[in-house]
């Protein structure tokens, strides 16, 4: 009696545990039903499953997006370590799923690092689902994990924007020079839309960082400060009209302690109005166009368009070109070339392995 009493607290445990992580999971719900960030990411997910059920079997298509979902997370958790912010993954059909840094690698080492989480993250999980298949036998899991492995190696391809091109820059930039040859071997083998978009943009990147101009590229920007009226009633300033137009002073400084870059505007004498950041290039100009009174919330609000002429920085390129931000030490080149080839070798092995596997079989078909 005393044994099946034991067994009984253990099944009654069990099932307290499993009805918790139930409870959790159905809390959760409503959050991401909600338009934030968690819900953009979930909608996206779902309307991305829907469209390749079009094409590919709902089991297949789900699976995908989790594969890709599990992938993504990888630059999360490893930008997260890095204490970099970023925006929760967005899905795209057929391109792929993308998250954005709020805030840039100070170092190709990080970048790396960032670039890296993904395929090693996205490398387990479809090797997760592998395990899943040998153990349940449930076939239906097999062109996931296969597929999991595909687009992972694809990935790691030293082509820039993908994960490659930025793990290759913690090792050596002359990789880059391997993979606009190798993509372009790919394109002419798979004729993949797609890896054209990729190379021609990777393409446009190296004439863009290296090959030299006589003069510098100049942008234009606009920028909308916004304030309270009583910045310019306490100093005894009038409002600049509706259609007054002037050239303003700036102020362009970076913070020690943080590396951030800041560019004050400034009104005669009413002081700051606008302040900038992030752009570590030169501001040659900037010039108030407008200037507008509004409501917002019961109060009145002062508008200023700006107009602003600006050339960007070495780090403000598609591709940085700044040796300093490439100074990698030889045992942290040697670690990610460890990491690298040898993370490459395990994909190539799982493809290799489930080489017999057919997307276009039986598994396949809707």
């Amino acid at each position: 009696m005393g044994s099946d009493q034991k067994e009984k607290r253990r099944s009654k445990g069990r099932l307290a545990k499993i009805g918790g992580y139930v409870g959790r999971a159905l809390r959760s719900i409503p959050t991401l039903l909600k338009p934030g960030k968690a819900g953009c990411t979930f909608w996206s997910m779902v309307v991305t499953a829907v469209v390749y059920t079009l094409i590919f079997p709902w089991t297949f298509s789900v699976g995908l997006v989790v594969m890709i979902f599990i992938h993504e997370m990888g630059h999360v958790w490893a930008a997260k370590r890095k204490g970099l912010p970023v925006s929760a993954p967005a899905f795209i059909p057929f391109v792929g799923a993308l998250i954005t840094l709020k805030k840039q690698p100070r170092d190709a080492v990080t970048e790396a690092y960032v670039a890296l989480g993904g395929p090693v993250v996205g490398a387990a999980g479809a090797f997760a689902c592998y395990l899943l298949y040998r153990w349940t036998g449930w076939e239906a899991l097999l062109p996931i994990a296969f597929i999991g492995f595909i687009l992972n190696l694809f990935n790691l391809l030293p082509i820039h924007p993908l994960d490659g091109g930025r793990i290759v820059t913690a090792i050596s930039r002359w990789f880059w020079l391997v993979g606009l040859v190798a993509g372009l071997w790919l394109i002419l083998y798979t004729l993949n839309i797609l890896l054209v978009l990729i190379w021609l943009l990777f393409a446009y990147q190296l004439w863009d960082a290296y090959i030299p101009r006589k003069r510098a590229k100049m942008r234009t920007l606009r920028t909308t400060a916004h304030f309270q009226p009583a910045l310019f009633e306490d100093v005894g300033m009038l409002i600049p009209g509706e259609r007054h137009q002037r050239d303003l002073s700036f102020e362009q400084y970076c913070t020690l302690r943080e590396r951030e870059h800041w560019c004050d505007i400034h009104y005669p004498g009413v002081g700051i109005v606008h302040r900038l950041r992030g752009f570590s290039g030169r501001f040659q100009r900037v010039r108030l166009m407008e200037t507008r009174i509004e409501q917002e919330k019961g109060e009145r609000r002062i508008l200023m368009e700006m107009l602003l002429t600006y050339i960007p920085g070495e780090d403000e390129t598609l591709l940085r070109k700044d040796r300093a931000y490439y100074q990698v030490r030889a045992r942290v080149r040697l670690g990610y070339s460890l990491a690298y080839f040898g993370l490459g070798a395990f994909l190539v092995h799982m493809v290799w392995r489930l080489a017999s596997f057919s997307l276009t079989g039986p598994l396949m078909v809707s």
